[in-house]
C-alpha cells in the first residue's frame, strides 16, 4: 500500500465511567503531520509435533508510533501528557504527570485519488525529545517528534483502516468519530453467566 501523502493527524480523548464502560471524545485536530511511523511487535510462538513444524502463531502485543508534527501548540502538549498549565499559559511538567488514553487519527494520500484513513484506538504518548539550534547561515527548521505507544483495547482490535476517496460516506465521517466495527458483532464486553 503505497502512500504519497500524510495529513489530517486527529486525537479523540479515551473516557471510563464508573462502570466501566470505556468511549471515545470528539475527535480533535493535533498538529499538522510531518511524519508518521509504525513499529509494531507481535508475539510468536512455534508447536513442532512429529518433527515438523504443527503450528505457527503470531499476535499483536502493542506498538510505538513516532509522528513528526510542525508544532505542539502548549496547550495541547498539557492535553496528551497529562500536564498543568496556568492562566497564563504556562505549561508545568511534574513528576505526578499521567498521560491519558487517546485514538490517533490520520490519513495518507494514495494514487487515484485515493486516502488511506487510519484510526488507533488506544495510544498513550511520552515526553517529546525536542532540539534547539542556533541560527546559522542557512534556515533549518527544528520541528517535534512524539511517540505513542498503542496497545489492544478490551475486544483486542487495536487499528481500524480504511482506503477510499474523499467523498465516500465512510471518508466524509472518518474525522467526526472514532470508526466502530458496522457488525451484528456485540460490541460491549460479555457478561458472565
Amino acid at each position: 500500500m503505497a502512500t504519497i501523502g500524510l495529513r489530517d493527524l486527529y486525537i479523540a480523548p479515551i473516557t471510563q465511567d464508573k462502570d466501566g464502560k470505556v468511549a471515545y471524545g470528539e475527535p480533535t485536530r493535533l498538529a499538522k503531520a510531518i511524519q508518521a511511523q509504525l513499529a509494531v511487535t507481535v508475539a510468536e510462538a512455534t508447536l513442532y509435533a512429529d518433527d515438523a513444524v504443527d503450528a505457527k502463531v503470531k499476535e499483536f502485543v502493542s506498538a510505538l508510533l513516532t509522528l513528526g508534527i510542525n508544532d505542539l501548540e502548549p496547550q495541547k502538549q498539557a492535553l496528551i501528557l497529562g500536564q498543568t498549565m496556568d492562566d497564563d499559559g504556562v505549561v508545568f511538567a511534574g513528576e505526578d504527570d499521567e498521560p491519558p488514553h487517546f485514538a490517533v487519527g490520520f490519513r495518507a494520500r494514495k494514487t487515484g485519488g485515493l486516502y488511506r484513513y487510519v484510526w488507533f484506538y488506544d495510544a498513550m504518548f511520552g515526553i517529546p525529545n525536542e532540539d534547539y539550534n542556533t541560527k546559522g547561515e542557512s534556515i533549518t527548521f527544528n520541528t517535534p517528534s512524539i511517540v505513542g505507544t498503542i496497545i489492544k483495547r478490551w475486544d483486542g482490535l487495536w487499528k481500524a483502516d480504511y482506503v477510499g476517496k474523499p467523498d465516500d460516506p465512510i471518508a466524509k465521517v472518518w474525522f467526526k468519530t472514532v470508526r466502530e466495527p458496522n457488525t451484528a458483532t456485540p460490541t460491549e464486553p460479555p457478561t458472565e453467566p
